[in-house]
């Protein structure tokens, strides 16, 4: 009996569907990401099962494979590109485009057997190529702009300049975290330049300074990838360009409403509109006023923010989104001055005070917070948490604070925070 190919396209997808991992509502930004994973692997495993079955679930198949594509080692990451930039028999379009959603965890997991260094781009090491920084993000660019709507990058370092170059070609993306965004410097750096051949570390007065050049011999194996891996490495890089753009800034990514980015940037920001954000989250040791709306990269209609960062109160945060419902602050990461509520904001009904791995008593802003309640500025707010890293006695820490958020009317909450399967994704309240 044969089965219509219609029927069996229909089959497989039901067996291995994960709707979390596709997902890409407001909704992800309370999911476990942990649950998510360990439901992803399982499908993919069926999925490739299914495609060993015969050519006829090989060629169904091929509709689901690529569609959530996730990376755990570095080693992995040549032959990826490649696929992404094939073209299946009897198509017209790269496998790329047939993905929805793109994460790579490199460095930040148990699975990884390399140092650091073997994915950050702008350190050069003597047997570690570090070439497929620049290709990955050309690819992404090329080949998964017309469908990928969620993109999350852990466990290497990105310059700004080449998040720019990368996100104005995603214009269906919807949600996108980029840890470790690193800060583009006009002074210093060439905007969109190759990856440099030499690096001069200084070492103090008493040391001479440490000097790395990329001059290794791709036809030799390095001190992480054999001879095959390195080769693949050199092609990946003589194989990828970015496609052509001719829009200038601001480039507007009208479908985005999730964004991460540590190492905020304003200068580059700017270059961005994103008109449906709903939720921010950002480190930012610069002026806060690059978040104002007026400057036209984010809307005031932002609902909920996680920020860490130096020298803003949290009336000067807040003031900026004036329908902001859920605050998160990182304590461990940041100053905050003390905070005058001129204005009372109507909309903020949550504020999670998060402490990533160390505890720190966040009292200053549990009262700045008290005062603002009292005096009338906060009518809406109903839940102060705070989430440590393990659970302190809270009868003993908290007893003041808990009386007198319910004198207020606040529900008051400890809530432990669980330690992540990938640990180096954890510094987010949905990480």
């Amino acid at each position: 009996m044969l089965i219509p190919v219609e029927v069996l396209t229909a089959i497989v997808r039901q067996a291995t569907l994960v709707s979390e991992v596709l997902d890409t509502s407001l909704s992800i930004y309370l999911e476990s990401r942990d649950a998510v994973l360990k439901q992803f692997f399982n499908s993919m495993k069926t999925k490739v099962s299914l495609s060993l079955v015969s050519k006829t679930f090989h060629s169904v198949m091929e509709i689901y494979l690529y569609e959530v594509v996730m990376i755990f080692r570095f080693e992995y990451v040549p032959i990826v590109l490649q696929r992404l930039q094939s073209i299946p028999a009897g198509s017209t379009i790269p496998r790329g485009h047939r993905c929805r959603r793109l994460d790579f965890y490199l460095g930040v997991g148990t699975a990884s057997t390399y140092n650091d260094e073997a994915w950050y781009e702008v350190k050069i090491h003597r047997n570690a190529p570090h070439l497929t920084h620049k290709a990955l993000w050309k690819t992404i660019a090329a080949c998964c702009a017309k469908t990928i709507r969620r993109l999350e990058l852990y466990g290497f370092g990105i310059r700004m300049d080449r998040v720019e170059m990368m996100l104005r070609y995603l214009t269906q993306l919807e949600v996108c975290s980029i840890a470790h965004v690193k800060n583009f410097d006009p002074l210093r750096d060439a905007y969109d330049d190759e990856e440099p051949t030499r690096l001069v570390i200084p070492q103090g007065r008493c040391f001479p300074p440490m000097v790395f050049r990329d001059d290794w011999d791709y036809s030799k194996p390095s001190s992480y990838f054999n001879v095959s891996t390195v080769s693949e490495f050199k092609v990946a890089k003589e194989n990828s360009c970015w496609p052509p753009f001719t829009t200038s800034a601001p480039y507007t990514l009208s479908h985005l409403h999730t964004l991460r980015l540590d190492a905020f940037d304003p200068n580059r920001i700017i270059q961005f509109n994103f008109p449906r954000l709903r939720h921010l989250d950002m480190y930012s040791y610069f002026e806060t006023e690059c978040l104002s709306s007026s400057l036209g990269s984010f809307p005031d209609s932002l609902t909920h923010l996680t920020y860490a960062g130096n020298g803003a109160s949290i009336a000067q945060i807040i003031g900026f989104f004036p329908q902001l419902r859920f605050l998160i602050l990182s304590i461990e990461f940041s100053s905050f001055p003390n905070s005058h509520f001129r204005n009372p904001h109507l909309c903020l009904e949550v504020v999670e005070l998060a402490i990533w791995d160390c505890f720190m008593h966040p009292q200053p802003q549990i009262e700045d917070i008290f005062i603002a309640a009292r005096a009338g500025k906060l009518p809406s707010l109903r839940m102060i948490q705070v989430t440590p890293p393990f659970k302190p006695d809270a009868a003993e820490l908290f007893a003041f604070e808990e009386k007198e958020s319910t004198a207020l009317g606040v529900v008051f909450e400890v809530v432990i925070r669980e330690k992540p399967l990938f640990p180096r994704t954890h510094r987010r309240h949905h990480g």
